[in-house]
């Protein structure tokens, strides 16, 4: 008698289960059809460090997609690898960093005063009328110099690595000095006036993630 009521009792608890498993899958399916809830008008302003959201494939997919030839001192695929390597040891954000030097380069088709053979992925040191900035001896440093030149904005812990960010200093000794949290504390600091900065580096970055 015993067991037929213990029977019973784990025969109802399944049944409660499945109901529940049912009712959640009912509801999943219902919105699924309908994804707009989720999106927003702007994309999600992410901290400066942090782990990445996209994979280094798909940043490679939104480059060539854009410019099948990126005008760089090695393949663009080593040039993402490096990103990923530079910017994992420090902390940052290798996807959104990478999607800064998209920003900052026209897909790496340049066109202003920063030139290919520079290896400079986010103009740093140029001031424009012709002044080419900072040069770099490779490509890795370059991406170097590019996420310290982040770290100094973002937090008051030196490098893992040497400096080679010819204005870490010079943030070091200003009132920005680890101070920017997401990317849009980085709006008139990183680029002047820049009111949009971050805005535009989230927004390549959700098109990366989107796989547009």
């Amino acid at each position: 008698m015993k067991n037929t009521v213990f029977i019973r009792i784990v025969i109802t608890l399944m049944l409660l289960c499945f109901a529940g498993e049912a009712k959640v899958m009912a509801t999943v399916a219902q919105d699924s059809g309908r994804r707009d809830f989720l999106q927003t008008a702007d994309p999600i302003d992410l901290s400066i460090m942090g782990p990445p959201l996209a994979t280094q494939e798909q940043c490679l997919n939104y480059l060539l997609k854009r410019n099948p030839s990126p005008f760089l001192t090695i393949a663009p695929e080593q040039l993402i690898k490096h990103f990923y390597t530079e910017a994992l040891r420090e902390g940052v954000r290798p996807d959104v960093a990478f999607a800064q030097a998209l920003h900052e380069t026209g897909n790496f088709r340049y066109g202003g005063d920063v030139v290919a053979l520079q290896n400079n992925y986010c103009g740093l040191g140029t001031t424009g009328g012709g002044v080419r900035g900072a040069w770099f001896p490779n490509a890795q440093i370059g991406v170097r110099a590019q996420i310290q030149h982040l770290l100094a904005y973002s937090t008051k812990r030196p490098p893992q690595l040497p400096v080679v960010d010819p204005r870490y200093e010079l943030v070091k000794k200003s009132d920005n000095f680890g101070r920017a949290v997401t990317w849009t504390d980085l709006n008139g600091k990183w680029a002047v006036p820049g009111k949009t900065y971050g805005q535009k580096i989230l927004k390549i970055h959700q098109q990366i993630l989107d796989g547009e």
